[in-house]
Parts: structure tokens; C-alpha cells; sequence
């Protein structure tokens, strides 16, 4: 009987040996199971934050793109607001000069004026020196 209680011992713990590796195997694979599907999610994450940023890539470089012609053109619009600034100094200039001769004329105007009402008669010009040379 000893020898059968022991047959059935040893049977019991290979029994329970291996449903104790029975177990650690379904563990290990509902575990790696879980993991995969933690994984693949990972995976779905990346690629949709590496396409967001691949499209915000893009659109930086369109950007760039646009700001480098925003730049070409603030460029020729300095040129040119120089080129105005110049030419409006040149305008200044001139109708500085305008008014003074046109003060000059003015002068000249009343100071004929003055001479008529002293004398109530205007003298005739003098005649040119050019004209005065031709025979």
C-alpha cells in the first residue's frame, strides 16, 4: 500500500507540475498576446503623429517658400520707395527754386509798378543786345 500511496503521490505531483506549466503557459501567452495588441497600438500612434508631422513639415516649407517671396518683394518696394524718396527731393528742389524766381519776378513786377506811378508813363524797354547786333 505504501508503494501504491507513493505511485499515486508521484503521479499527483506530476499531475500538478504539469498543470503548473499548463498555467505559466497560458500566462506567458495571453501576456504576449496583450502586449501585441499594445504594440500595434504604439505602432497606430506613431504613424498618425509621424503624418501629422510630415504635414506640418510641409506646410513650414510652403511657408518658407511664400515668405521668401514676401521678402523678394518687400526688397523692390524699398528700392522703389528710394527711387520716390529721390525723385521727390528732386521735386522739392525744383519748386524751391520756382518760387524763387517767381519771388524774383514778383519783385520785378512791382517794382515796375513803383516806376509807373511816379512817373504816370512806363518807358519803353531796352532793346536786347542781340537784336541790336544783327545789321
Amino acid at each position: 500500500m505504501l508503494h501504491l500511496l507513493r505511485r499515486t503521490e508521484r503521479s499527483f505531483l506530476v499531475a500538478c507540475g504539469l498543470g503548473l506549466a499548463a498555467v505559466a503557459g497560458w500566462s506567458s501567452f495571453a501576456y504576449s498576446s496583450w502586449s501585441s495588441r499594445q504594440l500595434a497600438e504604439q505602432v497606430g500612434n506613431l504613424t498618425t503623429e509621424r503624418n501629422v508631422a510630415l504635414a506640418n513639415h510641409q506646410k513650414l516649407q510652403q511657408a518658407t517658400g511664400e515668405l521668401k517671396q514676401v521678402e523678394a518683394k518687400l526688397g523692390s518696394a524699398r528700392v522703389e520707395y528710394g527711387r520716390s524718396v529721390e525723385a521727390w527731393a528732386e521735386t522739392r528742389a525744383k519748386l524751391a527754386a520756382a518760387q524763387q524766381e517767381l519771388a524774383a519776378l514778383t519783385k520785378r513786377v512791382d517794382q515796375a509798378r513803383d516806376r509807373v506811378s511816379q512817373t504816370g508813363s512806363t518807358r519803353p524797354p531796352d532793346a536786347p543786345k542781340a537784336a541790336a547786333r544783327k545789321p
